[in-house]
């Protein structure tokens, strides 16, 4: 396969910048594959990310704009990346921006939720082409949706480990992942064009975001979690108060991919630097073993230990809810992030059904198999309670978490 090649002069350009992604993207690509591979990086967002408070480096290359709202017109766009210094100068460019339309989900609404995520996709695509003359490569993020995983009822459950030449799923459930779709936009409009693209697709993502405003960052939910569940439940003896995994014992024993954030910020900039590589490479990442994935049996106790608690396996039937939990003590959260000089309304933003829905949903084996990326030279960092560290000390020095 082909080895990362030298390019010069390269300007990129991070959609989605204060996502779990995004926000790594601009990191990384500060320091990666050398503190000299990017002249300059350009972070989009719609609403504002603040450099003061965004755990960023401080880095004269580093630029910020806001108010790019890609649900606009392309014309639209097109003015307010016009006025973007540098934006000229872009040769590489990484997708990480989504959009949740009110009632849509990949359950119910997903007609809506496709048309949106492929129409900003367009929309970024042909904006960036009209202002940006250098663009060489374009990096699209996409993630398990590919391989079915929400159409087990429908489907059964996916062949693994999951290859990146596994054929789409049957209709009328391919319609629905619009993952497809933007993939399909690509590969339209990259044609005969003096620019490649490559789909980044990782699966369960562990990292940190700053100000908590993600919502669907399932290890702002994780670390919240665990904290005011050892914050009430201390025990006085002084001994560990155990902690039974809140979920079916199918899914503690199940296998999955998990990448941190990082190593899938690098792999962005990774394959947009692979020579040679045909237009349109689909790669898998990961942290975790290259075909046999991680479960939560190998890590809940390790994880748990963190916060002071003892994590034990769940019962065939679980016996708790994070999402009935936290609800449960709704009056509590305020005191509790006082005590802790938190982020006010930390844990009002944070998705405990999502949490509940990872936590206890996918009872089957997903596992991506990870080899092709692997045999194109790329590292990653096979320490997945690492990530898990990484994550959760940011989330101290942020204030999220005690």
């Amino acid at each position: 396969m082909s080895s990362i090649s030298t390019i010069e002069n390269r300007t990129a350009l991070v959609f989605g910048a204060s996502g779990i992604t995004g926000w790594a993207l601009l990191r990384e690509a500060l320091k990666y594959p050398t503190t000299t591979a990017f002249q300059r990086v350009i972070g989009l967002t719609n609403r504002p990310l603040d450099k003061s408070t965004s755990f960023l480096p401080e880095d004269s290359r580093l630029t910020l704009a806001h108010g790019i709202d890609l649900t606009k017109s392309i014309d639209d766009v097109v003015a307010k990346l016009a006025d973007i210094e540098g934006i000229k100068d872009v040769t590489d460019v990484y997708f990480a921006a989504y959009v949740q339309p009110a009632g849509a989900s990949d359950f119910e609404g997903f007609d809506i939720l496709k048309e949106v995520n492929v129409r900003i996709l367009e929309t970024a695509i042909q904006a960036v082409e009209r202002v940006s003359p250098k663009l060489r490569f374009w990096t699209l993020q996409t993630g398990g949706k590919s391989y079915g995983f929400v159409h087990v009822p429908q489907l059964g459950f996916p062949k693994v480990p999951a290859k990146e030449t596994d054929p789409r799923i049957p209709q009328p459930y391919e319609d629905q992942v619009f993952y497809y779709a933007q993939y399909d936009a690509l590969q339209k409009l990259s044609a005969g064009k003096s620019w490649r693209f490559a789909e980044i697709r990782p699966d369960l993502v562990i990292g940190f975001v700053p100000g908590g405003g993600n919502a669907m960052n399932y290890v702002q939910a994780l670390g919240i979690f665990l904290s005011f569940y050892a914050y009430r439940e201390k025990n006085s003896s002084g001994t560990k108060k155990p902690l039974p995994y809140p979920g079916p014992l199918a899914v503690y024993n199940s296998h999955y991919t998990e990448v941190g954030q990082t190593t899938l910020a690098r792999a962005h900039i990774f394959a947009s630097s692979l020579k040679e590589a045909p237009n349109g490479e689909v790669y898998n990442v990961g942290d975790s073993p290259v075909t046999k994935g991680n479960n939560w049996a190998e890590k809940w106790a390790s994880i748990c230990d963190m916060f002071g608690l003892e994590g034990i396996a769940p019962e065939e039937t679980p016996s708790l809810s994070v999402a009935a939990y936290m609800s449960q003590h709704r009056d509590e959260w305020a005191s509790f992030e006082t005590k802790h000089d938190l982020i006010p309304g930390i844990i009002g933003k944070t998705s405990w059904e999502f949490m509940d829905v990872l936590t206890s949903m996918p009872i089957f084996d997903r596992q991506y198999d990870l080899t092709k990326f692997a045999a194109t030279g790329f590292e990653k960092s096979s320490d997945v309670l690492k990530n898990y560290t990484e994550a959760l000390d940011l989330m101290r020095a942020a204030k999220m978490i005690p």
